[in-house]
């Protein structure tokens, strides 16, 4: 029995040893300088860094945008084209390419730990109407990579029970406990070569406030991209390459889910837990239905309408939902999904008129 109890207080003795040096390597600072910029991971903490740097330099009010790559206007010259107007406040972009609203909601948790920091958020959705498709973004794995450097050991059990598929919950649990283990791919890269790692880290960190504030996207267009519904054929534009030609069949030819209800709820969990959070902030919530693409997939029946439903709290408003479609055009998008330069130019500047128009009726 002594022998046993002995053996117990070991374990827990390792265990708190291994969590404490997981714990000083990779919840302090002390990661951050070294983590690969361009991973998953990497990306979120240089958009934290830049935001936090905004908050500080900036006067208020900030209405912060998230999202994901379909979200590409340019902060800059949405700003610029407001400040000509005239609007009182400054638009900063706390999205990043791959993530969705689980991620987001932790993000705001870094961005916004008061709830209270920005006049507005805004939200990018490509429908108000809750379509499902083939992604399961209930048990979209990246997103645990995404929040390697956020997740808290108090985000057990609620972060990987939100997971149903087994393998993903258990990298979840690992992740929440140690984050050394969701990042040990990045530690053995960076053991690799530590100084080409330690100076690419360092550089992006220096470079990434303000060099992606002030990145304008590609001038390419698609122009020539058609499609013929009765035939279900596709007409590529010039010099189109495999990535566009999967991503354009992915995107239209694909034939639609069965519609299960499963994104609405996803929708519900996720954005709702955002929306309680801000429950009692001034901060007001911004829904925005974007440029959906060159080229639209036809409305099909769907069985619910999250975004439409959570317009009837206090303190949620919708944009309005046809306000983009003049952008759904081949001059304005550099690929099925994204827009290109004039693209994003023009919608900036739209979506800095259409929140000064809702934020000055409220």
């Amino acid at each position: 029995m002594a022998i046993a109890l002995q053996t117990i207080a070991r374990l827990i003795a390792a265990l708190i040893i291994v969590l404490a040096l997981d714990a000083a390597i990779f919840r302090s600072s002390f990661y951050n300088q070294f983590l690969e910029p361009d991973s998953s991971a990497g990306s979120v903490q240089l958009t934290l860094l830049r935001e936090r740097q905004h908050q500080t330099e900036w006067p208020e009010p900030l209405v912060l945008t998230m999202g994901d790559s379909q979200m590409n206007y340019s902060p800059k010259l949405a700003n610029e084209h407001a400040a000509v107007q005239g609007y009182p406040f400054r638009l900063t972009h706390g999205g990043v390419a791959g993530t969705n609203p689980r991620v987001w909601h932790y993000l705001l948790r870094e961005l916004d730990p008061t709830a209270r920091r920005y006049a507005a958020i805004v939200f990018p959705v490509d429908s108000y109407d809750d379509e499902d498709s083939y992604l399961d973004y209930t048990d979209y794995p990246y997103d645990i990579h995404y929040l390697a450097m956020l997740l808290r050991w108090s985000d057990i059990p609620e972060y990987p029970l939100s997971y149903t598929k087994h393998e993903y919950a258990r990298e979840a649990w690992r992740a929440c406990l140690f984050r050394g283990l969701t990042l040990q791919s990045d530690v053995l890269a960076l053991l690799n070569n530590p100084t080409k790692r330690a100076h690419a880290a360092k550089v992006n960190r220096e470079w990434w406030p303000n060099g992606s504030y002030e990145y304008l996207e590609e001038e390419r267009n698609v122009n020539g991209f058609a499609v013929d519904w009765n035939s279900r054929t596709l007409t590529y534009p010039q010099g189109a390459d495999d990535v566009f030609r999967r991503s354009a069949k992915t995107a239209l030819m694909q034939p639609s889910a069965p519609q299960t209800g499963r994104f609405g709820d996803y929708r519900r969990k996720w954005f709702g837990k955002i929306l309680e959070r801000y429950a009692n902030s001034p901060t007001k919530i911004i829904f925005v239905r974007l440029p959906r693409g060159p080229i639209v997939r036809p409305a099909i029946p769907t069985l619910s309408h999250s975004i439409r439903d959570f317009a009837q709290r206090k303190g949620v408003l919708l944009s309005e939902e046809s306000r983009y479609e003049l952008l759904e055009r081949t001059q304005f998008f550099k690929d099925p999904l994204h827009m290109n330069r004039a693209g994003s130019t023009r919608f900036g500047a739209m979506l800095a008129d259409e929140l000064a128009r809702m934020l000055s009726a409220l």
